[in-house]
């Protein structure tokens, strides 16, 4: 080390070394390092490259900008995880590589997944984004961010393309689960938190997918067909907040086209919105194939080398994955400029600056082991599943179970003995970390010396056996995700496997293969036909049609993708231990006719209703019941609004029940008359409180003055002079306190 300090600081005494003096600014180190490059180095920064186990020591060029970190693939094959210290060293390994490639001793930028954890094979699981935003908890959620950006940063991995902020309005689309709902502002604010944590940790956030990312039917990268104003007042939002406030380096481009141009190339996205009005100084990555496909797709350019030369000049900087292999001769005859290149080469060395590789590139193998998956990210794990549990139905108070009184329950269902974690969980090959148990497991744990848990043997008479229990949990599962959209929404019916070790594997069946032939509705309604107490636990991302049997069960949990503590959650959540506080942050639809189904629509110029449905969900958005009960009060809030001051608006919520509990307070906001059509009522608020029985608390909401605004005729943001409606609910439908206030011009 002493002898590498002796060459820098001499490097640093030349102008040509002086890149590498970590005493200056940021700007003059990246103009110092451009003027070295030569072409190929140049167009070098901005390729990226991503291999499989079997393609890495044969073709691994390191002198690109941008790779796939090796750890994500490092448990590929292996029956037992790879330790985190072995995945740092490996990383750091490549690092080195990479380096000693590079004549100028650039250092490659190591990317991955971190949807919900770090994404390779044994760092903490934490539960789904959807689940996350049941929790309506930016806190809690920043603190998980905090513990995600600790797990990737102790193996070396300093890029991820996280979070997905893209609007699901339509629960068919396969990725719902990967989303934060179909609310504007909660995934606004979630998406900050998990940003923000992870910039502030020393990784850099890609939020995704910019912009809107599926079409009509809930297709994946379908054109899109939204106008320019609803992509104004749904679809972009989340990401201005993600960058203006929550500080992202990079932005991920969707594979869709937005009016006629697909986003990779669509220069009003990515320079005149991104970075003219957001004033984004961050670097732009496509989707994996984006590019290929301006060609191949969207068959907007005659060449995949054409698309290279039209992405960059439209401000797309590196192509993922293995991309930009046209581009050194598309600068050398002419077609893409010096400058051009120049541009998004700038972009992609400030962020490396910043991040400190070019001063300390290496990972601490040595701590790795004890920080990843150590003890108070689990307990994290473990209250993150806590807070999204979700309860939407409990006749005549079915739950929660009482282990005084229950002595043998039966459970049922695929979902009952392996762990649902939904997309992108774990590294190429699943999650592979230790120790986690399933919702069987769970109970069984939980009511060990108190009750019999008996796990119902696919094939055998499910009714036999629930009559010999006090009570039936059922798991169920649903098939979703990247690449596995809906067009039927009930649970299915045709055989449900658990997913072999594959890359994004959907359920993990902890070590077994597991087939199971089962008519999951059908097994519901057996089982609440022998009046025996049955519980239906949903594992799942998005809406469920439920009209089959909903009336027949007695209490119905949504536990979404609850991560690898969720076993753990659901059986404290089953027995009263903890107090379901989540709320649904998408509409429930009662079927796929519905859709698409939101609350925050615009009036109607004659109804909202079908001649054979009155178009109402079966849940509302912001929907959760509770084992306790609250009471409102005290809604307080200034009469006037001045011109660009914010205000607070306070409320007193008491626990009225006799147990401990959660309550979600949400605001909404609703203009008396604007100069441009808006939806009838919008959340712009929400808190989420802990209360003992009895208390009572006075909680105050912030309410900014962009809460008020609105995209104007011309398209221009804007706060227009009027009298706003200010509706306190303990959903979107159930109103509970209501007052107004007035915007003065």
């Amino acid at each position: 080390m002493a002898l590498f300090t002796v060459w820098a600081c001499g490097a640093c005494s030349t102008d040509g070394g002086a890149y590498r003096n970590a005493g200056l600014p940021v700007e003059q180190r990246v103009d110092n390092l451009i003027r070295q490059m030569t072409t190929e180095e140049k167009v070098e920064q901005l390729q990226s490259q991503l291999l499989f186990p079997d393609k890495y020591a044969t073709d691994r060029n390191f002198k690109v900008g941008h790779t796939r970190n090796v750890a994500h693939f490092l448990h590929y094959g292996k029956p037992d995880p790879v330790s985190a210290s072995e995945c740092a060293e490996a990383i750091n390994e490549d690092t080195r590589k990479s380096i000693e490639a590079s004549r100028l001793g650039i250092p490659v930028l190591q990317h991955g997944e971190a949807l919900h954890g770090a994404q390779w094979g044994n760092a903490t699981c934490f539960p789904q984004s959807i689940a996350f935003a049941a929790g309506f908890d930016e806190e809690l959620y920043f603190q998980v961010g905090q513990a995600v950006a600790k797990e990737l940063r102790a193996v070396g991995v300093r890029q991820v393309y996280a979070p997905v902020i893209n609007i699901s309005r339509d629960p068919r689309w396969g990725r719902t689960e990967e989303s934060y709902g179909e609310d504007v502002l909660l995934t606004s604010r979630m998406g900050v938190a998990y940003v923000k944590a992870l910039e502030e940790g020393g990784v850099i956030a890609s939020p995704k997918h910019f912009v809107d990312n599926y079409g009509d039917g809930g297709h994946d990268s379908y054109a899109s067909s939204m106008s320019w104003r609803t992509l104004r007042e749904v679809f972009l939002e989340p990401f201005r907040a993600c960058i203006e406030e929550g500080g992202a380096r990079s932005v991920m481009a969707a594979y869709n086209s937005i009016d006629g141009t697909p986003c990779s190339v669509n220069a009003t996205l990515l320079n005149d919105i991104l970075r003219k009005e957001w004033k984004f100084k961050g670097f732009v990555v496509s989707d994996y194939g984006g590019v290929h496909g301006v060609h191949s797709a969207h068959k907007l350019v005659e060449s995949y080398a054409e698309a290279q030369a039209a992405c960059l000049e439209a401000g797309l900087d590196v192509e993922l994955a293995n991309g930009y292999g046209d581009l050194l001769a598309l600068v050398r005859s002419g077609r893409v400029s010096e400058k051009t290149l120049d541009a998004s080469l700038r972009r992609v060395l400030t962020a490396k600056f910043e991040l400190g590789l070019f001063d300390d590139p290496y990972a601490d193998a040595s701590k790795a082991d004890a920080i990843v998956r150590c003890r108070a990210h689990r307990d994290l794990a473990l209250e993150s599943a806590r807070s999204s549990m979700t309860l939407l139905k409990n006749d005549r108070q079915t739950l929660p179970l009482s282990d005084r009184e229950i002595r043998r329950i039966g459970v049922f269902g695929p979902g009952a003995d392996i762990l649902s974690f939904g997309g992108y969980s774990g590294g190429y090959g699943g999650w592979k970390g230790e120790g986690a148990v399933t919702p069987y497991q769970g109970l069984k744990r939980r009511l060990e010396g108190r009750a019999e848990v008996i796990l119902h043997e696919a094939g055998s008479d499910a009714a036999a056996l629930v009559r010999t229990c006090d009570a039936a949990v059922f798991f169920a599962v649903i098939r979703e995700g990247e690449g596995m959209d809906r067009s039927l929404l009930a649970l299915p019916s045709q055989p449900v496997k658990a997913a072999e070790s594959t890359a994004n594997a959907q359920i993990i069946a902890a070590g077994k293969d597991l087939t199971i032939h089962l008519d999951q509705e059908k097994m519901i309604r057996e089982l609440a036909a022998t009046g025996r107490k049955t519980v239906v636990v949903l594992q799942n991302g998005s809406t469920v049609d439920i009209r089959s049997w909903k009336d027949q069960a007695d209490a119905i949990l949504e536990a979404w993708y609850p991560g690898e503590q969720g076993g753990t959650a659901i059986a404290e959540t089953l027995l009263g231990d903890v107090n379901p506080g989540g709320r649904l942050p998408i509409t429930w639809a009662r079927h796929a006719g519905q859709l698409p189904v939101y609350y925050y629509i615009k009036p109607s110029g004659r109804g909202y209703g079908y001649n054979d449905d009155d178009g109402k969900p079966l849940f509302p958005f912001g929907f959760g019941l509770s084992y306790t009960t609250f009471e409102y009060s005290g809604l307080t809030l200034p009469g006037k609004v001045r011109k660009g001051e914010d205000i607070r608006v306070r409320v007193t919520v008491k626990n009225t029940g006799e147990r401990k509990g959660d309550e979600v307070v949400q605001l909404y906001l609703s203009g008396e008359q604007a100069s441009v059509v808006r939806p009838m009522k919008e959340l712009k608020a929400f808190r989420r409180i802990t209360l003992e029985p009895g208390e009572s608390r006075e909680v105050e909401l912030a309410l900014p003055y962009r809460s008020f605004g609105l995209w104007d005729k011309n398209l221009t943001f804007a706060v227009e002079p009027g009298v706003f409606r200010v509706w306190i609910g303990k959903d979107a439908e159930t109103v509970l306190l209501e007052g107004q206030t007035e915007v003065e011009p």
